[in-house]
């Protein structure tokens, strides 16, 4: 069997994280056993769509490093791929399905529907449509009339169904607790049940990775499979991401969209890294004692992935970890992989930081600087997030105003201005000796440079090193101080060293 995955998003706004993890999960196991993934938009609810949203499902997708095989993009021979370009085949078997009387016509009210409904609800019964057991002739009348339908699921009396889930095991319904759900609208677009049905088959789905809120329709699915005669897909409901403080992952506790998140700063390969344990467990064994592995490549997950490792309990949405892992990458990342994500951050969505957009010539000289590797190997450790190097890596595009340096500041309290401007000179003296100042220039020199100027006049070495630190970068955090200077150069240097 080709195994065949699909990620079939709703273009009703901003792709929500959780949705990353689902693409992933049916990214990896068609790559581990080379088949395809498919991305497939479902867009038959009309009146949610946003503008806009199909083409950041995909830039997310691509963002992400999980590029599918076939989609409306990709091309592949299983289109379209866009469920509202597909609305023949949609029809085709929604008569096909009354045909078998696995469905039927409804020419109900919107009024009489909801007056149905609310004596169900007192009831607390499945929805029957009167119209579920109407004769022939009448349907052709009503037909032939132009009146408004509906297509309706005919759910079977009296019936136990049973399903086994990839991950919540076997379950079983009674058939007469399942509502008769619309099929097929009266403005000619599916609803979910059908399109799905339609589509996973004759794009020949093997594999389905969807959320745990679609447990409650399995008994319609299984109903609709076996009337159409057809093997339904192995079906693996997700386990709900859950915030730390319990609940669905919501928007009221930080970004919950996957652009947001890149927005804010967070390398793709960090999230992935992430969103792979909010319900897969690594089978790897460990020996006694030696810490759980939490570290895995996007390639190294495709080789690990196996469907029974998926979690049966739902996960939470640990931001400090994600964080964690975001420092993690920012850290050990090669930099040769390092460099080109900034660039791609940088030219990509920091622009959509609101407050990093304000200083877009900081961003344009960052991105374009052919010495960041350099600068971003001194800062990687430094920061959490990619969003924090724009103030880290400032001071190296940014010539202080000297009549705008802070000097009040408590390291330096007891050092007047008086001294600060004669260390000054000196320092300018210390760093005008060196004719190499790259190469030959080392650290134990230039620091031993330093603290006999701070004996010279008295003052502590830390004070001497920090009047040096203010002067170059016009405050008191910096990158390493002695590897900045070798960096900016030493005419620059010595541009910087006056107040």
């Amino acid at each position: 069997m080709t195994v065949r995955t699909r990620f079939a998003p709703s273009p009703t706004g901003s792709l929500h994280i959780g949705g990353v993890r689902t693409a992933l999960y049916c990214y990896a196991l068609s790559q581990k056993y080379n088949g395809q993934f498919i991305v497939r938009i479902e867009d038959t609810d009309q009146t949610r769509l946003v503008e806009g949203a199909s083409a950041e499902i995909f830039e997310m997708l691509n963002a992400y490093g999980i590029e599918p095989d076939e989609s409306a993009r990709h091309g592949g021979a299983h289109g379209p791929y866009i469920q509202s370009q597909r609305l023949d085949l949609y029809h085709e078997h929604a008569k096909q399905l009354v045909e078998k009387g696995a469905a039927y016509y409804c020419f109900l009210t919107d009024e009489e529907y909801q007056e149905i409904q609310r004596t169900n609800k007192v009831d607390n019964v499945p929805f029957r449509s009167p119209h579920r057991d109407l004769g022939e002739e009448e349907i052709q009348r009503r037909l032939d009339a132009g009146e408004s339908r509906v297509v309706r699921q005919k759910i079977p009396e009296n019936r136990e169904i049973e399903f086994e889930d990839g991950v919540q095991g076997k379950m079983k319904f009674d058939s007469d607790e399942v509502d008769e759900g619309v099929l097929l609208k009266s403005d000619g677009y599916p609803t979910y049940h059908l399109a799905m049905l339609v589509d996973d088959h004759l794009m020949e789905i093997s594999h389905v990775f969807r959320a745990a809120e679609w447990i409650p329709s399995i008994p319609k699915h299984v109903l609709l499979y076996e009337a159409m005669g057809w093997e339904m897909p192995k079906m693996y409901h997700l386990t709900t991401i859950l915030d730390p403080e319990g609940g669905k992952l919501s928007k009221r506790k930080g970004s919950v969209a996957a652009k947001e998140f890149l927005i804010d700063g967070y390398l793709p390969q960090a999230l992935l890294n992430f969103l792979m344990l909010l319900g897969w467990s690594a089978p790897i064994e460990r020996v006694h004692g030696e810490k759980e592995r939490e570290l895995f490549s996007l390639e190294e997950f495709v080789q690990l992935f196996e469907l029974e490792n998926l979690n049966r309990s739902n996960p939470t949405f640990d931001r400090e970890k994600l964080i964690w892992f975001n420092q993690q990458y920012l850290a050990t990342l090669e930099i040769d992989k390092l460099v080109p994500a900034v660039q791609t951050w940088l030219a990509t969505f920091a622009l959509q930081n609101e407050t990093l957009a304000e200083d877009m010539e900081l961003l344009e000289a960052i991105n374009s600087d052919e010495y960041l590797k350099a600068k971003l190997e001194l800062v990687r450790t430094r920061v959490k997030h990619l969003s924090e190097l724009p103030k880290v890596l400032k001071s190296f595009y940014r010539r202080p105003d000297p009549q705008a340096v802070n000097w009040d500041i408590k390291q330096l309290k007891r050092v007047d201005i008086e001294k600060i401007e004669l260390v000054v000179a000196d320092l300018k003296i210390l760093i005008n000796s060196h004719d190499d100042f790259s190469g030959n220039w080392r650290h134990e020199s230039w620091e031993q440079g330093v603290r006999d100027i701070a004996d010279k006049h008295e003052i502590k070495h830390g004070d001497t090193f920090m009047i040096l630190r203010m002067a170059i970068t016009g405050g008191p955090f910096s990158p390493p101080l002695f590897e900045s200077l070798q960096i900016l150069g030493k005419e620059e240097v010595l541009a910087r060293l006056r107040i």
